[in-house]
């Protein structure tokens, strides 16, 4: 839903954790917009965005993720690998601090952010 309605001002500052598993790169950059300014207003302070999937940094990754982001991309021109400074410069606009990364198993990333 939009994150303007009336539904998200009730949840406003209610969540410790949003969770966020391999959508950012097989969704339109909207989809990501949107999901940082959620999560921006029903986080509570302190609480925490973790999202998992590939990332792309410095524009990079490795050989079977660029492939990977070439099939996205054939399926749909909205969809793709992301550049991770994209992802944490859309989530600084919501007041989401990035914590860190950390690789994991299948070249994919975790992602942590803080509301600050």
């Amino acid at each position: 839903g939009d994150c303007t309605s009336s539904e998200y001002e009730k949840l406003g500052d209610f969540f410790d954790l949003a969770l966020c598993i391999n959508m950012i790169h097989i969704s339109p950059w909207e989809a990501t917009v949107g999901l940082m300014e959620c999560a921006g207003k029903v986080l509570r302070k302190g609480g925490m965005l973790f999202c998992y999937g590939p990332y792309k940094v410095g524009g990079k990754a490795l050989e079977s993720n660029m492939r990977f982001d070439v099939s996205l991309r054939s399926r749909s021109p909205e969809w793709g690998i992301r550049n991770l400074e994209d992802v944490i410069a859309a989530a600084e606009k919501e007041g989401l601090e990035f914590v860190q990364s950390v690789e994991m198993p299948a070249n994919n990333l975790s992602v942590l952010f803080r509301k600050n």
